[in-house]
């Protein structure tokens, strides 16, 4: 009864009652009329249901597309690094397009490729090339793209008009298929197009000059724009062969200087137009701290490359010239006006991820579509691509790269003395590195769609077939051969720094994250829950911090000390670390009575340090009566019921801070962003504020022993288990439960680590904030919250007790290690962002992190090897006041009470 009073009350405040009621309404009255039609109306009706359905179904295969390359992205970055993500789409794409076309493929999938396949040209150029061209555009250093933009002019427009006549030359006289000549220079425009995506990557992962990054994303840049104007002009002359009405135009040489200079000319002027009211649009979005704006901010730059690229082809401009100057316009005068910058970056390398999937998936689609049109009889029994078509696809793969290479190195006298200059290592790399891809692509399926929409004529739909064949052909050669060969070639000419300079550079960068490591270290033995870690445990989990020796061990203290205010300062517990310390300690007395006064005026005594508390209970004296701003907080005229309201709300808001220290450890790397730790320590704060919005006190620990219980701690250690069987590890039953009792032992442990840590950021936190500076009393309320808090860590340090402490104390120094590592790779990706490590290098360190990190993982022992016992371990302790200065008395108490015990047995 209870339960459908709640669900009554529910359905009363959102009014789900009336939308059930309104919905059955309809529904009937729907039903009503569907039986009132006449049977012809249900057969209209019928067909109109399933052309809508049809053109539904055009929304699946891009998302299927995004699945595919998730999970071709996952294989290739794990096993095949060297194959091309792009050109892997592509076959995958080929190999759907020939299930389609052989009618293996159906269903759904099957015919949402098949109406993709057949889109309009115009409406599949609006598609992808504005996103594509705005992303190219806006990653462009545009100091360089200035300085070099006389090169890049000369790149773009005689090399693009030379390289379209050759690749035409060997069309009209190599190609034994009669193409009209218009219709070679539309395919040399075409092919004209570099794609330098695959390239671009590998030069930043190598660390390439930015002269030569300069000169092929800049040549890209200008070469698309230029290429789609060539390939307007000669498209237009080709169609106008097809002798239909309105159909194509017959341009003569003054006409085509005209339509040039209006396409580019007219593109950049609307390109910069759009682009100067998308920057004073960014100004006008000027609140930083507000989300909505940044979002807006996104939203304006991707509808601008859309409505630039519209409008420019609305008036018979170039719109790829037009979303090129947009995006430069942009980047130069607009990149400091974005409020949130990783936002917008982020935005758009998805962007570009979509855009790019779709577009080779699809392109292979029709590649393979029309491979298997080749084995069906068309008019005359005539073969679409024959076997020597095939060799003229090699053949014109190697023209191709010789007309590069010639026309690099004709204009090599040109180019090397204007601009930035370049060098013959930088040109032959040029010529090497022209890959075809993306806006290539775009252009020739294009054309195929425009023609098989405007004509039925088999010969010239052969012709732009045999055109997208080629096209397609090469973009996948240049993608396969070219693009995984470009490395050993940058390397090979010495375009990447030498290799021993750049390991010289390395080490002192592996040397200063040894130093940043070592530090953290002694940030955790600072710690209360940390302060008894177990060295052999880090030495045998974190490589580099093995052969730590004396000095390196006080310059970590000293930094140590330095980064942390005087207040919160804690001296690190050496009493594991010392022993293991193979070193002669040279004494510092000057050091030593320096820090003797620094404890002194901390500890408030000299010798004799009293312990402190890693969470502070509240005392249970009355506070003082004392007045402040605020008011007593102990006024009597305060009712209960205000109290209780006060508390609440402040409970709330611990809650929150509570929230925000979980993600501040996620930041720090003591908490893992993904997995099921976070995932129980979030909910069990959505149980605890459930509770504490109904008027309860703080529960979260209860609410996290809700949470640890359920389906997320098994999972945990399914998975685990799942892992081990993947690597043929082969475990009895007994151990494996032995294992299952281990890991969940150690969720249990990192959970109450991280409670505990959690409440004391946030308990600091609420006092700063409650307080100020500290001249106000805080409330009653405040009082009870933090009292609240205190006893929920109260309950989560007995829990913790109740495990055996040996263990506890392995598994605190194994969580210990893990935290290191996630902050050594943490400084290597700031080395990465910073630009000072390329991504290859920055990679190639963060997966010897996270190797080692999964060995601590998956460790059991309860022993490492050189583990010293107590006796030894007060042999080998150094006998020198700063190190006794960093020694916890309980520790040499525990010692002390081991060593009278290991006596009294013997």
């Amino acid at each position: 009864m209870l339960t459908d009073k709640r669900v009554r009350d529910y359905c009363r405040r959102t009014n789900i009652d009336l939308i059930l009621i309104g919905f059955i309404v309809a529904g009937y009255s729907y039903h009503a009329d569907a039986e009132a039609v006449d049977g012809n109306t249900t057969t209209e009706n019928h067909h109109e249901e399933s052309q809508t359905e049809r053109e539904i179904d055009a929304v699946f295969f891009p998302w299927f597309a995004q699945i595919l390359g998730i999970a071709v992205y996952y294989l290739l970055s794990r096993y095949a690094r060297a194959i091309p993500f792009t050109a892997m789409m592509f076959l995958i794409g080929m190999a759907y397009g020939v299930a389609v076309e052989m009618g293996t493929g159906h269903g759904v999938v099957a015919e949402s490729a098949e109406i993709w396949m057949k889109i309009p040209g115009e409406l599949f150029l609006l598609i992808f090339l504005p996103g594509l061209l705005y992303v190219e555009a806006y990653h462009v250093d545009v100091h360089l793209f200035l300085k070099s933009f006389s090169q890049l002019l000369v790149f773009a427009f005689p090399m693009v008009l030379s390289g379209t006549a050759l690749t035409a030359l060997v069309a009209y006289y190599i190609f034994p298929y009669e193409w009209s000549f218009d219709l070679c220079m539309t395919f040399g425009a075409i092919l004209c197009a570099t794609d330098p995506v695959a390239v671009a990557v590998l030069m930043n992962e190598l660390g390439a000059p930015p002269r030569l990054r300069m000169h092929i994303s800049g040549e890209s840049l200008l070469n698309d724009g230029s290429a789609y104007v060539f390939f307007n002009i000669f498209k237009a002359r080709f169609l106008y062969q097809l002798a239909i009405p309105g159909v194509g135009e017959k341009i003569g040489w003054g006409e085509g200087f005209k339509m040039f200079f209006q396409l580019s000319l007219g593109g950049m002027c609307i390109g910069i137009a759009f682009g100067i009211g998308t920057v004073l649009v960014l100004y006008l979005l000027k609140h930083r701290l507000s989300g909505e704006d940044s979002v807006t901010q996104v939203v304006l730059t991707i509808s601008a490359a859309y409505l630039t690229y519209f409008s420019s082809e609305h008036s018979h401009c170039s719109g790829i010239i037009g979303v090129l100057f947009l995006g430069l316009t942009v980047k130069a005068f607009g990149e400091n006006l974005v409020n949130n910058t990783h936002l917008m970056k982020h935005f758009w390398e998805i962007t570009e991820v979509l855009l790019n999937t779709l577009l080779f998936t699809l392109a292979g689609c029709v590649f393979g579509g029309m491979l298997v049109d080749a084995d069906k009889d068309v008019e005359g029994n005539d073969i679409l691509f024959e076997p020597q078509d095939w060799g003229y696809l090699f053949l014109l793969f190697l023209l191709l790269l010789a007309i590069r290479f010639f026309l690099i190195f004709a204009f090599y006298p040109l180019i090397s003395n204007i601009g930035i200059g370049t060098d013959w290592r930088e040109a032959l790399f040029m010529s090497y590195s022209g890959l075809r891809g993306a806006v290539g692509l775009a252009l020739a399926l294009s054309l195929l769609s425009e023609v098989y929409g405007i004509t039925s004529d088999v010969v010239y739909r052969r012709f732009t077939e045999k055109v997208f064949f080629f096209t397609g052909g090469i973009a996948m050669l240049t993608l396969v051969i070219n693009a995984p060969t470009c490395g050993p070639m940058l390397k090979k000419l010495g375009l990447v720094t030498p290799t021993e300079t750049r390991l010289k550079i390395i080490s002192k960068y592996r040397l200063r994250m040894i130093q940043h490591s070592l530090t953290e270290y002694m940030s955790l033995l600072a710690d209360e829950r940390f302060h008894e870690l177990d060295f052999t445990v880090v030495r045998a989990h974190v490589p580099f911090l093995r052969d730590i020796n004396y000095e390196q061990l006080k310059a970590a203290v000293k930094r140590h000390e330095e980064k942390t205010p005087p207040r919160s300062y804690s001296h690190p517990n050496l009493a594991n670390v010392l022993p293991y310390i193979n070193s002669d300690p040279a004494l510092d007395e000057n050091y030593e009575v320096k820090d003797r006064k620094a404890k002194k005026s901390r500890d408030g005594s000299g010798d004799r340090r009293q312990k402190r508390s890693s969470f502070p209970r509240l005392p249970s004296t009355r506070p003082s009566l004392r007045d402040c701003a605020r008011g007593s907080v102990w006024d009597l005229r305060t009712s209960i019921v205000e109290i209780k309201m006060e508390a609440n709300e402040e409970r709330l808001i611990f809650i929150k801070a509570l929230r925000s220290a979980y993600y501040h450890l996620i930041e720090k790397g003591e908490v893992e962003s993904r997995g099921f730790l976070p995932y129980s320590l979030f909910k069990s704060l959505d149980y605890a504020q459930d509770k504490a919005a109904r008027g309860q006190p703080l529960s979260d620990w209860d609410a996290l022993c809700a949470a640890s219980n359920s389906f997320a701690c098994h999972v945990n250690m399914v998975l685990l288990r799942v892992k081990r069987m993947f690597r043929l590890s082969e475990i009895t039953a007994n151990e494996f439960h032995a294992e299952l009792g281990h890991f969940g032992m150690l969720f249990l442990v990192q959970e109450i680590l991280a409670f505990t840590k959690a409440h004391e950021i946030a308990e600091k936190a609420f006092k700063d904030l409650s307080q100020g500076d500290g001249n106000c009393e805080l409330t009653q309320a405040e009082n009870i919250v933090l009292q609240e808090s205190a006893d929920q860590v109260l309950l989560a340090e007995q829990a913790l007790d109740k495990f055996d402490a040996k263990e506890v104390q392995q598994i605190k120094s194994h969580y210990a290690c893990t935290i290191i590592l996630n902050r050594a790779a943490a400084y290597y990706e700031r080395l990465s962002h910073q630009g000072l490590m390329s991504e290859r290098e920055a990679g190639e360190l963060i997966e010897e992190m996270e190797a080692n990190i999964l060995h601590t993982k998956e460790c059991l022992d309860n022993s490492h090897d050189g583990e010293l016992s107590d006796r030894h371990k007060i042999e080998m302790m150094p006998d020198d006041n700063w190190s006794s200065l960093h020694l916890r008395n309980s520790t040499l108490k525990c010692v002390t009470e081991n060593l009278k015990e290991d006596a009294d047995e013997v």
